[in-house]
Formats: structure tokens, sequence, C-alpha cells
């Protein structure tokens, strides 16, 4: 079963505490350059006009094109923009905010030299206009110019000394150039205008260690748990930074005072289970886990990434799978609704091979999300490996109430239909099927190729053979690796005893796949004797048997082994074959004739 699971939200050091943080760093970088993104495609629609166009009519000209220059540029028609823009700037090339906006469109076009020429030249006109230069600022960025960008960024900086996000965006600066100091100073004056906070102190830890001064990035700790010392996850933090450090005993000294002052705090055991672990102590680690896990403190995206992490090892540990299934049953019940607690849940009782029960989670989760395809899926496979075909039909009739332009839940339906021996209604489902792909099955021409060969094998069982073949090239024109269509192809073929040459060279391709493959050994084998080339298939039919993990599926080839022991002169080892077949429950009446008459019987059809 293909699980979402979600990744581990403590992989790296102090993420746990980061995790929040990034999304403000994130506000403050984007607040200053998302508005001159890569593209530079989503700019703020500012502009700004020249005015000192004193000729009426040549004023009114250039706005007109200006203008339409916009919004042909807004369009991304492109190459109609430039030809407009560039008819504007023969009119007044001194204009800023043209200078602007051909920037931006160069930068679109990919032209980037021209692109930082007119912005550089916006910025020349208007020094003091925060949009021109933060676009500037971003493009030379992205084209690794950081000296000019730090340069431009320092004077803005000056000029806008209470705007925390060219702070920001210096220290980036800095940071990309590995001048640490200049970013760690850059974030000290920002400091002073802001006060000591939890992202600054982080930042400068992070940029101190990236310098290679640790201890000064403590220190910043420090001050921000001397700041503000009722913050117990600060302590935690100053715990996770000594195991860091590779100061274990500490780490644990704080880990202890911090559980004994504040017993509910959710971080302290995520902590400690990564420092027992860290001591190759996994069960005591697995113990502060579920700790965690029943804290109604953490929240519960917090709980659903420690699950995804320690799933295995909890559905794995039978000395406690009592306690395993309360913990699960508990969460259920703090977050009823939530698709992720279930999800673990069904794969626990997956474990445990409970599949009705298993079953009854499933059907919980579609409750919360009938859109879930991979739990659908999962249903089909419990029904069908329980042989109930009825209910897997009604599974497919709900699925695809529930995804109607998903082909994989016809695909499924068709098959329990066709199990049912109902094939009108399994072709009527496989055929609309085909009506759901786009662009001949792009992206998904794996499952259109299935479908027809699941079309291919109804037909075959409706006993109208030309176009169940025809089904098959087109299984193998849309996807020529399908290699159960192949192997299928070429056995039907072969009990035709049509196109044995294009039989053959099909199943000689799944052999060479698939080399101990059973059943693509069987096949290989039978065209073979239909070919009356019995010392070879003898020979795959032989590596066949012995590579035959299941007796479910064995009657057909010890059937087989008997006739090509037969055709190599071997009669008692055949009529051996043919005993044994019968008692694997293979039905045949050609099988029982063999038996009575102890001799090989031509049979005209079989069913593998």
């Amino acid at each position: 079963m293909q699980w979402n699971l979600q990744k581990n939200v403590r992989t790296e050091f102090l993420e746990t505490y980061f995790n929040r943080l990034k999304k403000v760093c994130f506000f403050f970088v984007l607040l200053l350059l998302l508005p001159a993104c890569s593209s530079l495609k989503n700019s703020p629609k500012q502009r700004t006009i020249s005015t000192d166009l004193t000729d009426d009519s040549t004023r009114k000209q250039f706005y007109y094109y200006y203008y339409e220059g916009l919004r042909l540029l807004d369009n991304k028609e492109y190459d109609q923009a430039l030809e407009t823009l560039l008819l504007c700037y023969s009119i007044d090339s001194l204009n800023a905010g043209l200078n602007s906006d051909l920037g931006m469109l160069y930068a679109s076009i990919g032209f980037m030299d021209e692109s930082i020429r007119h912005f550089e030249k916006a910025v020349e006109l208007q020094p003091a206009n925060w949009w021109h230069n933060l676009r500037l600022i971003n493009l030379l960025s992205e084209q690794k110019k950081y000296d000019r960008a730090i340069e431009l960024t320092s004077k803005l900086q000056k000029r806008y000394p209470y705007r925390e996000n060219v702070y920001f965006t210096l220290a980036s600066l800095y940071t990309q150039t590995k001048e640490y100091n200049k970013a760690i100073e850059t974030y000290d004056k920002l400091e002073k205008i802001t006060d000591i906070n939890e992202y600054l102190a982080f930042e400068k830890f992070r940029l101190y260690v990236q310098a290679g001064k640790p201890k000064k990035g403590v220190a910043e700790i420090e001050k921000l748990i001397e700041k503000y010392p009722a913050e117990i996850r600060y302590k935690v933090l100053r715990g996770d930074i000594y195991m860091q450090q590779k100061m274990p005993e500490k780490a644990l000294e704080i880990y202890e005072s911090v559980l004994a002052e504040d017993p509910q705090n959710p971080q302290v055991y995520l902590s400690l289970s990564d420092y027992y672990n860290a001591m190759n102590e996994a069960e005591k680690a697995l113990e502060f886990i579920v700790e965690a896990l029943k804290n109604e403190q953490l929240d519960v995206e917090t709980k659903m990434g420690i699950l995804g992490n320690y799933i295995e090892n909890l559905v794995a540990d039978k000395k406690k799978i009592d306690e395993t299934e309360e913990l699960f049953k508990l969460l259920i019940e703090y977050y009823p609704l939530e698709e992720q607690v279930h999800i673990y849940y069904a794969l626990f009782l997956e474990f445990q091979e409970r599949r009705d029960d298993m079953l009854e989670e499933l059907e919980t989760i579609l409750y919360i999300n009938p859109q879930n395809e991979a739990v659908w899926m999962q249903i089909f496979q419990i029904y069908f490996a329980k042989e109930d075909f009825e209910k897997a039909v009604a599974t497919g009739s709900n699925a695809i109430e529930n995804l109607p332009d998903n082909p994989a839940m016809y695909f499924y339906k068709s098959i329990a239909q066709a199990q049912l021996k109902d094939y009108d209604g399994a072709l009527e489902t496989s055929l609309k099927a085909l009506t759901l792909f786009e662009d001949n099955g792009s992206g998904k021409k794996k499952l259109m190729s299935d479908i027809y060969s699941q079309i291919g094998d109804i037909y075959y069982n409706k006993d109208e053979k030309q176009k169940a073949f025809g089904a098959y090239e087109s299984a193998l024109k849309v996807y020529p690796g399908n290699i159960y269509t192949m192997n299928n192809y070429a056995y039907y073929l072969s009990l035709e005893k049509e196109n044995l040459r294009h039989a053959e060279r099909l199943s000689a391709k799944t052999v060479e796949m698939e080399p101990r493959n059973s059943t693509f050994l069987d096949t290989y084998a039978w065209i073979l004797f239909q070919q009356e080339q019995y010392s070879l298939a003898k020979l795959y039919i032989e590596r066949a048997i012995d590579n035959l993990e299941s007796e479910k599926e064995s009657g057909v080839l010890y059937d087989h082994y008997g006739d090509i022991l037969w055709k190599n002169g071997d009669e008692e080892k055949a009529l051996e074959m043919w005993k044994k077949a019968l008692d694997t429950g293979l039905e045949s009446d050609t099988l029982k004739q063999k038996i009575e008459t102890k001799q090989y019987i031509e049979e005209k059809k079989q069913a593998e």
C-alpha cells in the first residue's frame, strides 16, 4: 500500500523551533522580493509616468502607446509589448517608470543585461523610488552580482532606516557572499529597532555557527532565555544546542530540569526521544515519542509528523501491540476527523493482518475524504484478495461516483465485473475509462495500456478473438513495455495457433525481462511446443516448474509439462504430471481423458 507518510518534523537540528520561524523569514523576504520575482511578471502596478512632455499631442501619443505596451506585457505578448514600449522610449527615454517596465520586459524574455541596464537607469532617474530599487536588487542578486546589489541595498537601508525588510535583504546578501560578520552586524542594527526577538536570535545563532563561532551563537540564545525566562521552549532549545555540540550530559541535565519544571511540555519529550536515539536506546526513545503523542499541548500537525517517522517502529514492536493500539484509539478520540490518524491506524491494522478492521478504518477515511484515491485502491485490493468480486464491483461504483474522471476506478471495477463473468458490463466500464484520457493518455500510458489489455481479455472471453488481438495491439502501441499484456497476448495466440512467430517474439521479451517468472516461462515453453520445438519447450517448462512460487496456479503448468514430456517420449512421467495437474484442482475434460487413455490428446482451447 502506498501511504502518504509525512516528513519527520525533527530530522534536522532545531527543526521544531525553526519551522515557524522559517515562515516568518519567508514572510519578510517575500515581502521584499515577491514584487520583483525572477520573471518580474507580477510586479506591483506602480507606474511612474514622466510629465516632462510639453507638447500635448506628443504627450497623448506617449501615454497611449505606454499603456498599450503595459497591457500587452500583462498579457505576456512580449514581442508586441517590446515594440510598443520601445516606441515610447524613442519619445521619452528619461521616463523612470518606462525604463523600469522595459527592465521587467527584458527579464521576462531572458535579456538580463538589457534588463539590468534599464533598471539601473530607472534608479538613476529616481534614486528614492522604492520599487525601482527592489526590482534591480532582486535581479542583480539572481545574476549573482552581489556587490552592486549590496551597494544599492545599503543605500536603501540608509534612506529607509526603519524598514525591517531592507535589513533582512541586506543580511541575506551578505550571507550569500559568506560575509557572515557583516550579516550579523546588520541584524544587530535591526535588533536595536525591534529589540531582541526569537527570529533574530536564531538567525544570528545560525550565522555564528556558519562563521565558525558557535560559542557566540550560543550567547545569542542565552540572551533570548534571559529576556524571556518564562519561555520553557528556549531552555529546551539550549539543551538541543548542547546535543548538537556533542555534549549529551549537559543536554540531559537541561531536559530533566525542564521536565521537572513543566511535565506537560511537549517539546521536551521530543528532545528526550532524540537524546535516547543518539544514545542507541531505541526503546526508551520510543517511550518518549508515545508520551509526546499523548500530550494534548502538542499540535496535531507535529503529531502527524512524528507518527510518519515512527509508525514503522510502533507497528513492529510486538511486545507493545496493545499499548500501540490504545495510543491510536486515543489519537482518534482526540482527532476523529484527522485523515492522517486513520491512515496510520489502518497501516497498523494491515500489519496485524486484521483485514476486516482495516476495511472499517479505510471506510472512515473515505467518509472524511471521499477523493482519497489510494484508499479506494486499497479497498479494491482487499476485496480482490478475498475474491469478493461483488463487493469489489460495489466499491467501483462508489469510487466512480466520487472520482468520476479517474480512469483507474473504472479499470478496477471492470476487472471485478469480468471475474463475475459480466463481460458486457466490464466492456462498457472499460470503454468509458478510455474516454477519460487526454492527449493519448499522456502521463498515464501504463494505465491506458492496461485498460486496452483488459478489453482484450474481455473480448477473448466473449469469443471475439480478432477484436481481442486488436485490443492487445493497441495496448502495446500505447505502452510497448507492458509485460503482462505481452504474455497474455502471446499465450492466447498460441492457444489459437495463430501468428506463432509474433507470439514467440512477444513471449521471449517477457522471459528476457523476468527470467524467473514461472508464468512467462510457461507461456514461452507452450509456444515452442506449438511450433514442435519439443526439446526447447522441455527446457523452459522445467525452468518454469523450478521457479514456481504458488501451487495455486500450478495446474496448467503441470498439464503443459505432461504434454511436453509426452512429445519428448517420456510417457510415464507425462502421466505423473497430468495426475499432479488434476490433484491441484485443474478442471479439464481433456486432462481427464489423457489420464484415462494414458496418451496425449490435443485440446483445441484452454484457459490459463
